[in-house]
């Protein structure tokens, strides 16, 4: 019962927890008293606790399924090998240089954004600092107000028209003016961690393993049709 209850309570230790105790034994105590007043035999409340449990089996399955699932060295090594750059790790800062809005309330043409971005190419070419570029020029208050920082993020991650321009870039290297959906970004890849079969390992297999439990539910949804009376389920809501 403590471990069925730390999810919940975060205690990990539920037998010295007073608080947590006493809350259990109040639950205990209520619920005692709502069966013997007959409480679980209303159609509604019934109608709960089936939820309830149904829900709490629904997740034991799917950890079931995830714990039985088979995934080999092999497979993993595969799914790295299919997905280059994918599950690189990178930490990332940028420049934004916006087409239309821009943080000083203007409007700036597309032509203006590329010369603008490319001026500070040219910039942090000849030595200058890109955070203090960042937090001076950046149109993305986001991140500008820290040097254009990014938050570390997997290859999987980043925006497609981004991806095959840093997957070609090592540490410390700065993109030329890159265009997104609103504008133009130049990118400092500040570290880049590649991928291998020992660092992404554990990773990698977990995502298969989330992919076989979706496999395998979909085929049972797809043997197990449901189908739901709108009528008695309008009737019921009217209640």
């Amino acid at each position: 019962m403590a471990a069925a209850l730390q999810d919940t309570s975060g205690s990990t230790s539920f037998a010295e927890d007073n608080d947590q105790l006493k809350q259990f034994a109040e639950m205990e105590v209520l619920a005692a008293r709502a069966r013997k007043d007959g409480l679980d035999q209303d159609h509604a409340i019934a109608a709960k606790i089936r939820v309830a449990v149904d829900n709490v089996l629904a997740h034991a399955e799917r950890d079931h399924l995830y714990a039985a699932a088979t995934v080999t060295n092999d497979d993993v090594k595969q799914k790295l090998d299919s997905h280059p750059n994918a599950y690189d790790e990178y930490a990332l800062s940028h420049i934004f240089i916006a087409i239309g809005p821009t943080k000083s309330g203007g409007q700036r043409s597309e032509h203006d954004a590329l010369l603008k971005a490319t001026q500070i190419k040219k910039k942090l070419d000849a030595g200058a600092d890109f955070a203090s570029l960042a937090q001076a020029e950046s149109d993305d208050p986001a991140t500008a107000k820290d040097g254009g920082e990014l938050s570390p993020m997997l290859g999987m991650f980043v925006a497609n028209e981004f991806l095959p321009v840093i997957s070609q870039l090592h540490s410390g290297d700065v993109s030329n003016p890159v265009r997104g959906k609103q504008g133009y970004h130049v990118i400092l890849v500040q570290q880049r961690t590649v991928a291998t079969f020992d660092n992404r390992h554990k990773m990698i297999e977990a995502l298969l393993r989330d992919e076989s439990v979706e496999s395998t539910i979909t085929q049972w949804m797809q043997n197990t049709p449901v189908e739901f009376n709108k009528s008695t389920l309008d009737g019921q809501a009217a209640k």
